[in-house]
């Protein structure tokens, strides 16, 4: 026999920790060179149903919108052209958290 025990490991990451840390990960896909945000969205089963970060919208190419955070023009800086991307969500998200 093995002196290998049969229990469960108390060492595991809790679903708070598990999910802060996908989020962070997708932060790791922003390009935005001042910061770097990612989102976990959880249902109330502990399912993740959605994962985004900061970054241009969909069909925006990455180099012709501006990064800055600030400019005498508004629309010099990146605040006004929608910074979240969020990856397809096809469920409904009432009762989820971020």
């Amino acid at each position: 026999m093995s002196d290998i025990s049969c229990k469960k490991r108390d060492d595991y990451l809790e679903w708070p920790e598990y999910f802060m840390a996908v989020a962070f990960l997708s932060a790791q896909r922003s390009k935005d060179p001042s910061s770097q945000v990612g989102a976990c969205i959880v249902n109330t089963e502990n399912k993740i149903v959605g994962i985004g970060y900061n970054g241009m919208p969909n069909g925006c190419s990455d180099d012709l919108l501006p990064w800055r955070r600030t400019a005498e023009n508004k629309l010099d800086t990146k605040y006004p052209y929608g910074q979240a991307r969020l990856g397809r969500c096809n469920v409904a998200l009432k009762s989820c958290h971020l």
